[in-house]
């Protein structure tokens, strides 16, 4: 059992550092940064033409990322607990431009004995919603979480708290 005396990290400061969204040593990620306020989980991303889909357009798959990553934050803020996507669901409202600073905002929802149900918006600068979403987050196992650290010994310590 994770010990919850110690807030696991929003964000990765280790050893490995490659996830797609929030890794800040992978070259072609989102390098996202999450913080904690009130009882939301916040990143802000400006997209970078290199995440177009259309022309000056972020692309879908970028926008449904972020929305994602914000979301499986919650289980660590309400459970102290990392998760993984088991299905999201989202919607896109309006369009997010190449250069547009958004900011993706996560809640928790509900919570059962095995997964976090979390919503997010990703917000405009002028207050708009361009997207929402609704994800479901399974809890890793430790044994799983051990497994999948184990070449990275400060994402080990780190996550497994």
């Amino acid at each position: 059992m994770t010990d919850t005396s110690e807030q696991l990290s929003l964000n990765d400061v280790t050893d490995y550092g490659l996830c797609f969204a929030c890794g800040p040593r992978n070259p072609y990620g989102l390098k996202l940064h999450m913080e904690r306020e009130d009882n939301r989980v916040v990143a802000k991303f400006t997209a970078m033409e290199e995440y177009q889909g259309f022309p000056g357009y972020l692309h879908g798959g970028i926008i449904t990322s972020l929305l994602d990553e914000v979301m499986s934050r919650v289980s660590i803020i309400t459970h102290n607990r990392w998760s993984m996507t088991a299905g999201i669901d989202v919607h896109f409202r309006k369009p997010v431009f190449v250069g547009q600073e958004v900011t993706a905002v996560a809640e928790h929802v509900e919570t059962n004995r095995r997964m976090v149900t979390a919503k997010a918006e990703l917000v405009l600068p002028d207050g708009t919603v361009a997207a929402r979403a609704t994800g479901r987050f399974f809890y890793v196992p430790e044994e799983r979480l051990a497994e999948m650290t184990s070449g990275f010994p400060g994402l080990s310590r780190d996550w497994m708290r």
